[in-house]
């Protein structure tokens, strides 16, 4: 998304469809996305729908409608009204990789680490050695 100006984020902001505006994103309302893909399923444009529901598509890249309304379409049609109920961003995560316990580790182990370990560094020293000669 392109950078909106003060005065745009300020309208976008007093659409009641418009939830927030993050850096990069306008979030809008469940209650919008349900609406306008019903709408858009009984024959609206997303350009109608949008200016139907005062939101300046002037302010976005071109398509951006479109583009909205194909995206929430799908997830209408796989899994419902409900899935725009529900907050999923993040929630596939796994988070940062478990530290392993080293003292459960056999000397045999640790050393096996240490050589994988070793290896690597070799590796990215070859790397360095052929990124600088091509300079």
């Amino acid at each position: 998304m392109q950078n909106l100006s003060d005065y745009q984020r300020r309208k976008l902001l007093e659409n009641p469809n418009v939830e927030k505006i993050t850096e990069k994103h306008v979030v809008f309302t469940s209650n919008f996305k349900i609406k306008s893909v019903e709408s858009f399923l009984n024959g609206l444009s997303a350009t109608e729908i949008f200016n139907k529901e005062g939101i300046n598509l002037n302010f976005f890249k071109p398509n951006y409608a479109q583009y909205c309304l194909k995206k929430w379409k799908k997830k209408y049609i796989e899994q419902g009204k409900e899935a725009f109920k529900i907050e999923k961003r993040g929630s596939g995560s796994t988070g940062r990789p478990k530290s392993q316990n080293l003292d459960k580790l056999t000397y045999e182990e640790l050393q096996a680490i240490v050589e994988i370990q070793r290896g690597v560094i070799e590796e990215l020293k070859k790397k360095r050695a052929l990124a600088k000669k091509k300079y």
